[in-house]
């Protein structure tokens, strides 16, 4: 389910939705705010919905952690693709502690290129129920380990010639490491981040076949001449081993990369490098431009496997909520003969 992997990227983003610098935080308990969502690709068509959200300090005595957030979302596109969920990420006892709950469900209307003598597009659609916690404790300067559940129900219902119907439970037990050197945990101007983890699915856990997963990611930040802009890079590689099911196989999309939204590259794993310039020539507004290649490994369609793809694009940022320095704005972006745009709350990564 695409639809799925892009909320959770979202989700775990760090870049979530706020910008806010930490000592402003006291000024206020509680920012509440309703952003709309609207975007457009070419599966899902015209997307829009409204993501309600919170920041707040889970303890107003805390001067060190970040602020927390939690709130809903919920999506309607053109294509008759909905999901609903609520969501936190909260940052607790002096930062020692960073936890991430998460529930949802919804149903998807997406497409897949089948392999064959002949490639072509199949339709299918999946409802698909979810929840993750994630949990991270401090060992060290910058330095966090922890675990993370990740429960998710899919009922997939291709469009074959002869239709074919199967549902798919999934229960994954992860182990988490990140390594976090950024200035600021939310709109970072220098400093890097890593992030290791590695989920199992094994079969004594109910899942159907046993199979794990392994992402890599590595962002790092530079300021620029111009002290108001930032350049930011990305590297990311994501391995998935074993029976991997329908569902968890790595679709080229979303973060990584901008560019393509046809679900035509599909596989296990996939590696993608890619570049940001944030360039902002007022208080409240910025423009954004980004490239990137990237390529997917163990796919179906043997002509897909090991191509290079190329991701290009600009988008524009605009300062919604100056008191949070939050941006809001639109990305457009080419792939190879794919393209996608893209409403974004925060940045891409």
């Amino acid at each position: 389910m695409r639809i799925l992997i892009i909320v959770l990227l979202l989700l775990t983003s760090a870049n979530l939705s706020f910008s806010q610098e930490i000592e402003n935080t006291s000024e206020k308990s509680m920012d509440i705010k309703v952003v709309p969502y609207v975007s457009y690709n070419r599966t899902y068509e015209f997307m829009f919905g409204a993501v309600p959200m919170a920041m707040y300090k889970f303890d107003k005595k805390d001067t060190i952690s970040p602020p927390s957030i939690s709130g809903l979302m919920g999506i309607y596109t053109t294509n008759k693709t909905w999901f609903a969920l609520m969501f936190s990420k909260l940052y607790i006892n002096e930062d020692r502690w960073r936890m991430t709950i998460a529930a949802g469900l919804g149903n998807a209307n997406s497409q897949f290129l089948s392999g064959g003598t002949t490639s072509n597009f199949i339709d299918y659609q999946t409802g698909a129920d979810f929840f993750k916690l994630e949990v991270q404790r401090k060992i060290g300067k910058g330095l966090y380990l922890g675990g993370n559940y990740m429960f998710t129900k899919f009922n997939n219902e291709f469009a074959f010639d002869t239709p074919v119907t199967e549902e798919i439970t999934l229960n994954g037990l992860g182990f988490v490491m990140l390594r976090d050197k950024r200035n600021n945990v939310y709109y970072p101007t220098k400093g890097s981040e890593f992030n290791f983890d590695y989920t199992l699915y094994a079969e004594f856990m109910g899942n159907d076949e046993e199979s794990s997963k392994i992402e890599l990611q590595y962002n790092y930040f530079i300021k620029s001449k111009r002290p108001q802009d930032v350049i930011a890079l990305r590297g990311y590689g994501a391995f998935g081993l074993g029976e991997v099911p329908f569902n968890n196989l790595i679709v080229v999309e979303g973060t990584d990369l901008r560019g393509y939204s046809q679900g035509e590259y599909r596989g296990k794993q996939l590696v993608a490098l890619q570049g940001e310039y944030r360039y902002n020539f007022k208080t409240t507004m910025g423009l954004v431009g980004f490239a990137g290649l990237g390529a997917v490994y163990g796919s179906n369609i043997d002509s897909n496997d090991g191509k290079i793809l190329p991701s290009i694009g600009v988008g524009y940022r605009y300062m919604a909520f100056p008191e949070n320095k939050m941006n809001v704005g639109l990305d457009i972006a080419a792939g190879k003969d794919d393209w996608g745009v893209y409403f974004r709350i925060g940045e891409a990564f």
